[in-house]
This record gives C-alpha cells, sequence and structure tokens, in this order.
C-alpha cells in the first residue's frame, strides 16, 4: 500500500524542488599575482571574446559547424560576461581581439574556455548520476590598462556543469527512500534548461564575482554592494533573500586610491 502523503510533505517538496539545481559552477582559484594591483575600482571594464582549447571541445560539430559555433558561443560568452560586469563590478564592454586598448584607469578581462563537453540533455534528465552530465572550464585573466602595457593582476579558474543530480528514474526508489525521491522529477525538469548556455551564464556569473569580491578585498567598494563567488564543495544560495557576500574585513575605511 503506498503510503499516505501529507499536503505539508508536498509542500515541503515543491519548495526544496523549486530551489534545487542539477547544475553548478565554481570558482576553484581566484588569485592575485601582482603585488601592485589596482585599488580602485575601475571606471571601465574591457572584455575580449574568449579563445577555445580546442583539444578539449566535445560539443558534435566539426568544419564549418564548430567554427560557426565557436564564434557564436565566444561572442554570447563574452557579451553576458560584460552584462555580468556592468550589474555587479563596474560598466564593461566587448572589445574586438584586434582593438587598440585605451589607458587609465580601466580593466581588460582575457581568457578561455579550457574545456567544454555539451553532454546529452536526454540522458541528464532521465538517468543522471553524472551520465549525460555537461563540463565548462575556463580560466580568465583580469589587466591593468593605467600603464603603457596591460599588466595581469588577477588571475579565475572555474569549473562546473550540469548533472550532479538523479535524473527521473531516481523517483523509482520512491517506495524505499519516500518522498524525498521525488526531488528528482524536480531534477528532470531542471535538466531541461541545463545544458551550455545554462552553464555558460553561471560561469560567467562566477567570474564578475570574483572580481567583486577582489574589489572588497581591496577596500574599494563596500561590504553591501560585494559578492562573492561559489567555492567548490559548498551550497551557496543566491537568490533572494540571499546573496553570496565574502567575509567581512576587519573594520576600516575604505581606501579608494588612484590607479598607478
Amino acid at each position: 500500500m503506498i503510503p499516505s502523503v501529507t499536503f505539508k510533505a508536498l509542500a515541503a517538496v515543491v519548495v526544496a524542488t523549486a530551489f534545487s539545481s542539477c547544475a553548478s559552477v565554481s570558482v576553484k582559484r581566484s588569485e592575485q599575482v601582482s603585488p601592485k594591483a589596482p585599488r580602485a575600482k575601475p571606471e571601465k571594464i574591457f572584455v575580449r571574446p574568449f579563445t577555445f582549447n580546442d583539444a578539449a571541445l566535445r560539443v558534435d560539430r566539426s568544419g564549418e559547424s564548430l567554427a560557426i559555433f565557436k564564434a557564436d558561443a565566444s561572442a554570447r560568452f563574452a557579451r553576458t560576461l560584460s552584462e555580468r560586469l556592468t550589474r555587479h563590478v563596474a560598466p564593461a564592454e566587448v572589445i574586438a581581439a584586434d582593438r587598440d586598448l585605451p589607458r587609465g584607469n580601466y580593466w581588460l578581462v582575457t581568457g578561455r574556455v579550457d574545456r567544454m563537453n555539451q553532454g546529452s540533455r536526454l540522458l541528464r534528465g532521465v538517468v543522471g548520476f553524472g551520465v549525460g552530465g555537461t563540463k565548462i572550464e575556463t580560466t580568465s585573466v583580469v589587466s591593468d590598462l593605467s600603464g603603457t602595457n596591460p599588466k595581469p593582476f588577477l588571475v579565475v579558474e572555474t569549473t562546473g556543469g550540469s548533472n550532479a543530480a538523479p535524473g527521473a528514474i531516481g523517483a523509482a526508489g520512491y517506495f524505499v527512500s519516500g518522498i524525498t525521491s521525488l526531488l528528482s522529477i524536480g531534477n528532470m525538469l531542471e535538466s531541461v534548461r541545463s545544458g551550455i548556455s545554462f552553464d555558460t551564464d553561471r560561469t560567467t556569473k562566477e567570474i564578475a564575482a570574483a572580481q567583486s569580491e577582489f574589489l572588497y578585498k581591496q577596500r574599494a567598494i563596500p561590504h553591501e554592494e560585494a559578492r562573492a563567488p561559489k567555492r567548490p564543495g559548498k551550497w551557496q544560495p543566491d537568490f533572494w533573500p540571499f546573496r553570496n557576500a565574502p567575509e567581512k574585513l576587519p573594520e576600516g575605511s575604505l581606501t579608494v586610491t588612484p590607479a598607478e
């Protein structure tokens, strides 16, 4: 006999499902690589389209189709990252790789997609547990444009993808694990929107958060404005009324100094 399910239990599942996700992107490294890093919020950030590590590109395309995919994906990545940076760090715009760079209190973001695996949406939704999962890894470099030549000062590495959770097949465990197994249905629905585009958006979000965190550590912005990236192995909600925020620094006045 199937055990009865109370309205309260069902409501709990709905809420938990709403906040569950089979996709996760984290910043595995965010490191200041220059002792003379900028201590001021930039007036503007320029983003160059990322390149690809072709040896680790698995997107079921070749020839002209692959070239078009790379161009479109790179343009979309740069555009989305620019929008994220404008929202959470400083005004940003995409700049062509061959365009001359201005000098002043500006930053330049360049980078590479080190690995991209498109996986299978069907397998993610039905099986899960890593089967059919997507994977994206990137390395980005932030440089200071206040001098004669760009001076790299921050390196950010991200990793993540979709399909860490069970798919719809997990719902078959209802008779063993009870109502909690129904979360698998939520993961199945999540797989419909998961994939390369979804994970790319999450990647740009974490890159922008890493730059926001850097500015806060430089005391260039207050804690109330700062965001922090998700770290591997940690669940960090970033939806209302929660917000990823860096650990508070010791009390002290903000030091906003001109770029050298």
